[in-house]
């Protein structure tokens, strides 16, 4: 439970519809029921149970003996404001008297499920210093969740904020861990398939699967480095990696919390964990297992940031795409700077040409009408100097303010970074509305509220490479996977479609008739997967159409994003036909498998490094 949300949480109570009627004495899990939503919404009854855990803003609560029916929970939440005054402890058995209200953190619009749940009820201690029932264990020594399938496609459309819908824990995830809301459970042999991160002095979490990931599926769904693999569909309809389990806490490290005795451990990815045991509740679109014993590191991961092995010479060309997460030439991001700079120079190799994504403007997110970036791009450069690296000269192109989306006032944009002892830089343009049209591109508006391109031509030892350089629609403000609407909304999907689409049109005018082996590099954050249509169809053409590759699955452990715990390649590298041979791409993991606690963070995506060999014409 978290502050932020009492207010809410309050408001939803005295909103409540409710019966005249009171209700005879019920069971928690006959509250909970077999659904999402609880068949006694709305009505006034009593409920007994042992209280199992004390937060801020409220307590769980589950029936001592239950029902022993898997299709529903014998625990629930309760609410009672800010600083928990009234509530009672752990180990009181209780008699409750309320309303019992389906709550959904942050509203309906969030797309997040309901939370079954009392608020301020009615309480009378029974008895105290009683014994907690028994976790529910989740993996092979009790209930091993659905690996595959969050909800069911022939259940879809539906929306489970007010309907019911079919209910099958042994199936669908959604319903699995509903199934367990509110109960104590404990997490078999967890290994972490994110890292910790912290939210705030009272909340971070992180990600795990149970029994070392022996249960995934399909069998080679883990990265070499121990996370686990977004599965491919065209659509992104495919698996979701319902099998991921969310701890939570209310604590960070170095806080100590009120449900969590303790700091939170420091967690990358890959460590193997003690037995985690909590309640599970749900909160910004997952259902969660928040904490309430400690839990320690039992074998840490021996894995470490990368140093590429990649490396130019005089006839390898290097290209890195980085996406350096909203970085601004203010005080506030000087660690995250420093360690860009010790990135770019130790881990990349000073690659000849970077392409980067998310330069803020002078001031960051200032809303002042600033749109120059020069301040933030010398600040880059001095660092790198600093760092041991060269002297890169930069450019990038202003967007007019407040147009190219991303945080209110930081007018991100794409910007290059080149060495000029390397290279050679002819010619570079935003590739903007009228750009667009006049190369005959059919919808010249596709990158409106979002980044123009910037297209780029070097020369490298007679080669001219063009090198186009994208930050297509974010994802944000899609609906949860595990949220209400299923299936889930993906924000952009229409935009980045109309956007790839451009970019291949783009392409074909650069090369007329589609004849000969101009050097095409189209790279950057493309906010999608490569198994997505946008990605394996619209971008690159397909059949005799084709005119470029994406380069991410020819790579070795080929993520450059981790989300809810589930690895996935969200920037990539197309090149032209006469490219391919040449080509090599390295996802240098430096950034998401580890800690995300404070300002030092160089970003959340990891970089790529492009090496295009031009040492024979044969190859």
């Amino acid at each position: 439970m978290n502050i932020l949300k009492t207010f809410t949480r309050a408001l939803a109570y005295f909103l409540l519809p409710a019966t005249a009627l009171a209700q005879p004495s019920v069971k928690i899990y006959d509250i909970q029921g077999a659904s999402h939503i609880s068949p006694f919404v709305g009505q006034r009854v009593t409920t007994t149970g042992i209280v199992t855990a004390v937060g801020f803003d409220g307590f769980y609560v589950q029936d001592l003996v239950g029902d022993d029916n898997d299709l529903t929970s014998d625990g629930m939440s309760v609410f009672m404001g800010a600083f928990c005054e009234g509530c009672p402890d752990v180990g009181d058995e209780i008699q409750m008297t309320d309303f019992v209200a389906e709550f959904i953190p942050g509203g309906a619009d969030t797309g997040n499920l309901s939370i079954t749940q009392f608020a301020f009820p009615e309480i009378e201690i029974l008895s105290s210093g009683n014994d907690l029932p028994d976790p529910v264990i989740i993996g092979q020594s009790g209930r091993i969740p659905p690996n595959e399938i969050v909800i069911s496609v022939s259940e879809l459309p539906t929306n489970l904020q007010n309907d019911p819908g079919v209910f099958n824990p042994d199936v669908d995830g959604i319903d699995f861990y509903e199934s367990l809301e509110g109960m104590l459970v404990k997490v078999e042999d967890p290994v972490a398939v994110s890292a910790i991160r912290r939210f705030g002095r009272f909340s971070s979490e992180f990600f795990t699967l149970g029994n070392n990931g022996e249960d995934v599926a399909p069998s080679d769904a883990r990265t070499d480095r121990g996370g686990i693999f977004l599965q491919p569909d065209p659509d992104n309809r495919g698996d979701q990696n319902p099998e991921r389990v969310q701890v939570q806490f209310d604590a960070s490290p170095g806080q100590v919390g009120t449900l969590y005795p303790g700091e939170a451990p420091i967690v990358k990815v890959g460590d193997r964990l003690s037995d985690v045991t909590g309640v599970v509740g749900y909160s910004f679109g997952n259902f969660e297992v928040n904490a309430t014993e400690t839990v320690s590191i039992e074998t840490a991961s021996a894995i470490a940031p990368e140093i590429s092995k990649l490396e130019g010479d005089k006839h390898k060309l290097t290209i890195a795409s980085y996406n350096v997460l909203n970085l601004s030439p203010l005080t506030a991001d000087d660690n995250q700077r420093t360690t860009l700079a010790d990135q770019i120079v130790n881990n990349l190799d000073a690659p000849d040409i970077i392409a980067l994504q998310e330069i803020q403007d002078n001031d960051g997110e200032a809303d002042s009408g600033e749109t120059d970036a020069t301040a933030t791009l010398l600040a880059l450069q001095q660092a790198v100097i600093a760092a041991g690296g060269p002297a890169y000269l930069f450019f990038d192109v202003a967007p007019a303010d407040g147009t190219s989306g991303g945080v209110p006032g930081g007018n991100i944009r794409n910007a290059y970074f080149y060495n000029a002892d390397r290279v050679r830089l002819l010619d570079f343009k935003s590739l903007t509305p009228g750009e667009l049209s006049s190369m005959g591109v059919s919808e010249s508006n596709a990158f409106e509220g979002t980044r123009n391109p910037l297209m780029a031509e070097f020369k490298f030892r007679g080669q001219k490479v063009t090198v186009i350089n994208n930050h297509l629609t974010s994802r944000f403000g899609s609906s949860p996977i595990f949220g209400g609407p299923q299936p889930f909304v993906q924000a952009g999907e229409a935009e980045r479609e109309a956007q790839t689409t451009a970019l291949n049109e783009v392409v074909n005018y650069l090369i007329p008739g589609r004849r000969g082996n101009r050097n095409i590099i189209v790279l950057g954050d493309l906010n999608t997967f490569e198994f997505t249509n946008d990605l394996s169809e619209l971008l690159p053409g397909i059949g005799k159409e084709r005119v470029l590759t994406n380069l991410i699955p020819k790579a070795e452990d080929a993520y450059t994003f981790i989300f809810d715990g589930n690895s996935q390649a969200l920037d990539h590298a197309f090149v032209t036909r006469g490219l391919v041979r040449r080509a090599q791409l390295d996802v240098v993991h430096v950034n998401v498998d580890f800690p995300r606690m404070d300002d030092t963070v160089g970003s959340d995506h990891e970089p790529l490094l492009l090496l295009l060999n031009f040492a024979s014409q044969n190859q």
